[in-house]
């Protein structure tokens, strides 16, 4: 019913009595009224009007008003134009109306489309103006719809916004090149942006996918109310690594090897800097530590824990990913939401898990924002949330793929002393060498999918000849005394 978190686009914020009333209840009230204006017949004109004084109404005790609904009923515009042109094109015993003689089966039909298709328009608002995104996707779950079309909507729902922000985006860049679209000959032009629009977004799905599955997702939207059911902790024996990476190779589908047998062994309160070039193997080795990319081939433990299917839940509890693009980690409508969806997917509810929502928020500087839409957060918040949604799982081990990317330098700054500030066992993948210097103690060199160096940060900066064999450079002007 809306797109992306839907506020201010489709859903109405408020406390009214039918905003409180359980999301399952408004679907199947929505289901049965549309059902009940298709099998009325078109000449029973008093019982559309009863409809519409019953619509009326729920907008009323909703305390939301008609305008509101008035501008988003445009969509059925082009059924209103084809009711208007029935009567005139229709066929049968014609009447004069107005000095216009009209089919008296056109105008009937015409009226049957405009009043149906109206008030089920109506009816589909008045549930989306009522009904925050996430719970019509919890009313659908507790409906027992089938998980895979609850999936569906999911990512519906969140990238509506997103996907019109990047068409917005790639307008905007055409017309600074000269192409203005309402010339027809520049629709060539325009059908290969909208060919391009479609693959990034098949790429943002496959990369939204990972960040879910990462969390704890399988397939299902959690519930966030009732008694928690955390999954027991095993605890490691003293000792033993935070990780251990042995002759970790992988090549993709298409044939292409990313890893050729990398090794790695990280202890607990470690700050381990990932260097290397694009297209050495970075980001594939850190997807494999939480099981997120299986099926290479040697041997990955946390905690001394097998990363391995029987573990996969515990593992992806453990070992939290922040992924490069904070939008392909936020999917909910709100901060709190987005926050919650970890821990929720490993069992906590109620008050443990509002708990554990307001520390991850408040660890990040965040908790303010907590109710709000993070397509209306600025970068840098949206990278704090999207950190803020992994420390809400608790985890052991924090993997972080690029995390000054893209930050101006107060929000970098503002990262970096909230990152200094957490007792975590930290992975960053990063071509930030500044960045790497001032979080981590040590480095790991990755290149053609193997390790070349492993030493102190510092030690490795200062190694022109390996940087540059890498293709990795400090900034102009950057020293390290």
């Amino acid at each position: 019913m809306g797109a992306g978190h839907g506020h201010g686009v489709l859903h109405r914020a408020g406390d009214s009595p039918v905003h409180r009333l359980a999301p399952q209840l408004k679907i199947v009230g929505a289901f049965v009224a549309v059902l009940c204006v298709v099998a009325t017949p078109r000449e029973a004109f008093w019982a559309f009007g009863v409809y519409l004084l019953a619509i009326v109404t729920v907008w009323w005790v909703a305390r939301v008003p008609v305008s509101w609904f008035a501008s988003r009923s445009l969509i059925e515009l082009p059924f209103v134009v084809l009711a208007v042109l029935l009567p005139l094109v229709g066929h049968g015993r014609r009447v004069d109306f107005l000095g216009v003689a009209v089919s008296v089966e056109g105008a009937l039909a015409g009226w049957n489309i405009l009043a149906k298709g109206t008030l089920g328009v109506l009816v589909s608002l008045t549930l989306a103006a009522t009904t925050a995104p996430h719970d019509l996707l919890l009313g659908l779950q507790r409906l027992r719809t089938p998980s895979v079309l609850i999936t569906i909507a999911t990512l519906m729902l969140r990238y509506g916004e997103v996907i019109v922000g990047e068409a917005q985006r790639m307008r905007i860049a055409r017309i600074s090149r000269g192409h203005d679209p309402r010339f027809l000959w520049q629709v060539g032009a325009t059908a290969r942006g909208v060919g391009s629009l479609f693959i990034r977004s098949y790429e943002r799905g496959e990369r939204v996918h990972l960040a879910m599955v990462s969390r704890g997702w399988t397939g299902t939207m959690p519930e966030m109310t009732g008694s928690s059911s955390p999954q027991p902790v095993r605890v490691a024996e003293s000792g033993t690594a935070a990780l251990l990476v042995e002759h970790l190779a992988y090549a993709y589908p298409d044939g292409h090897q990313a890893l050729f047998g990398v090794n790695l062994r990280v202890q607990p309160g470690e700050r381990v800097a990932l260097l290397g070039p694009n297209g050495a193997g970075k980001t594939t080795f850190v997807m494999h530590l939480n099981g997120v990319i299986s099926g290479g081939s040697g041997r990955i433990e946390v905690a001394g824990m097998p990363v391995d299917k029987a573990n996969l839940k515990e593992i992806r509890r453990r070992v939290g990913v922040v992924f490069q693009d904070p939008d392909d980690q936020l999917f909910m409508p709100t901060a709190r939401q987005d926050v919650a969806f970890g821990p929720a997917n490993f069992g906590l509810r109620g008050e443990e898990l509002d708990a554990r929502v307001r520390k991850a928020l408040d660890a990040v500087g965040m908790g303010d924002f907590a109710d709000r839409s993070p397509l209306h957060l600025s970068g840098g918040q949206r990278r704090r949330v999207a950190l803020a949604t992994v420390l809400a799982c608790d985890p052991e081990i924090l993997v972080l793929d690029e995390p000054s990317a893209n930050l101006e330098p107060v929000a970098r700054r503002e990262l970096a002393e909230v990152l200094l500030g957490l007792d975590r066992t930290m992975l960053m993948v990063t071509h930030d060498l500044p960045y790497a210097l001032q979080l981590c103690t040590r480095s790991v060199v990755i290149d053609d999918g193997v390790v070349v160096a492993d030493g102190p940060t510092r030690e490795i900066l200062a190694d022109t000849e390996l940087l540059a064999a890498h293709r990795l450079e400090l900034p102009y002007g950057f020293r390290l005394d």
